[in-house]
């Protein structure tokens, strides 16, 4: 369990659950936009596929999606107005605090209760290192800076996930730094000692690598707006605000089967649609969410290849997952009541899976960064203004919380 899972009941407002149940995520896999939003959310996740495969040196849109721990929040309601800090689950209830000792009152006595006194040990250690963050970022955070940043930190908050030095070796002679923030999975970041990074790594009290702002303390995580340059805040040795890492150019996709797809959907559009329209979100959520997720799980262990996947199973998932006996008779209905339907779905999500795959093989072949990462979580996609349906990320589908690519 992290921290953040084990400090915070990550408390969501009622419009951000109706918002969930409508659109799933906000980074969606692809393939889900198919359940989610039938053959219009199909359409579009084969039309991020095609942007693409458009793009152009210099100015792609896929960028490294972080496995960082825990979430920070930061930003200033107002010019020369104090720094507000927060975690996720004060962010998310809403509560300011400008004041480090406020930050660790809020960790350590209002995040729920504890079942011993190990965890309330644990709970104070990481209220105060969090705490201790506050003087960090108010120095980093220009006066005038209006709003509120996004960042998940990559050391120096949880003890257990701190930055180290390996030993020099002829490729890398003063070395590697490595920090994993994320224990339960094998994500793991390198920089080389000597680079310009590397050095200032080697002062450094704490990393981050931002992602996006905010207008409004609390706001959800759908009125986030991506950010690229994080410079302003990196005007102190102590703190280092990493900001997002593109891809160099686009990788290459076969677009005509793409646009074979896309002619696929068009032709059993009415069927999907008929389908999942009979289906209420709460299930496209709570069912068929999980079906998928799990069978990606099993498909990175091993124990089950997502291509053979049929509606047999997700019949005998439902029934080991104890789905109600009304909501499988329901979803069996309309299979019935749509013949192919549910076919198609699978076809079309097996197929944007693997198109996903390609793509990112196609990232991972392209030169290391400045930062490179192993065992890692993949990449995402902003989406642009002619998407409907927000964004994605393309994970590998080798990838699963706690299990080596």
């Amino acid at each position: 369990m992290l921290l953040r899972e084990l400090f915070y009941s990550e408390a969501k407002s009622p419009s951000e659950d109706d918002s969930m149940e409508r659109y799933g995520r906000p980074f969606n896999h692809p393939e889900h936009l198919v359940f989610f939003k039938g053959s219009a959310g199909t359409l579009e996740a084969l039309q991020h596929f095609k942007e693409i495969a458009e793009e152009k040196p210099g100015k792609t849109t896929i960028r490294r999606k972080w496995d960082g721990n825990p979430q920070v929040y930061w930003g200033r309601e107002t010019k020369n107005g104090p720094l507000i800090l927060a975690g996720h689950n004060q962010w998310a209830r809403g509560v300011k605090s400008d004041n480090a000792h406020d930050v660790y009152d809020f960790i350590a006595n209002q995040s729920g209760k504890v079942k011993t006194p190990e965890e309330q040990e644990k709970r104070n250690q990481f209220a105060t290192n969090f705490a201790n963050l506050y003087p960090l970022f108010d120095a980093a955070t220009p006066k005038n800076f209006v709003g509120f940043v996004y960042a998940d930190n990559l050391f120096g908050v949880e003890p257990a996930n701190p930055k180290r030095l390996t030993q020099p070796t002829e490729e890398y002679p003063a070395g590697v730094w490595e920090f994993s923030p994320n224990p339960l999975s094998h994500t793991t970041y390198h920089v080389d000692a000597a680079s310009d990074l590397g050095k200032r790594i080697a002062s450094a009290q704490v990393m981050v690598v931002g992602h996006a702002t905010f207008p409004s303390f609390g706001a959800s995580d759908r009125e986030q707006v991506p950010k690229d340059d994080f410079s302003e805040f990196n005007q102190t040795a102590n703190l280092i605000v990493q900001g997002p890492i593109y891809t160099d150019e686009a990788p290459a996709i076969d677009t005509s089967a793409i646009d074979s797809m896309i002619e696929y959907t068009n032709q059993h559009a009415a069927v999907i649609d008929g389908f999942m329209n009979s289906l209420p979100d709460p299930d496209k959520n709570g069912i068929f969410y999980p079906f998928f997720n799990q069978m990606s799980n099993l498909h990175a262990t091993g124990k089950q290849d997502f291509n053979s996947i049929s509606g047999n199973t997700f019949v005998d998932w439902m029934t080991k997952k104890g789905v109600s006996a009304k909501k499988q008779q329901h979803i069996i209905a309309m299979t019935q009541a749509h013949p192919g339907g549910l076919d198609a779905i699978f076809f079309l999500i097996k197929g944007i899976r693997n198109m996903k795959d390609t793509v990112d093989a196609a990232i991972q072949s392209q030169p290391r960064k400045e930062i490179w990462d192993t065992h890692g979580e993949g990449h995402v996609r902003y989406a642009q203004k002619q998407h409907k349906y927000g964004n994605i990320k393309i994970v590998p589908t080798s990838w699963a919380p706690g299990i080596a690519k």
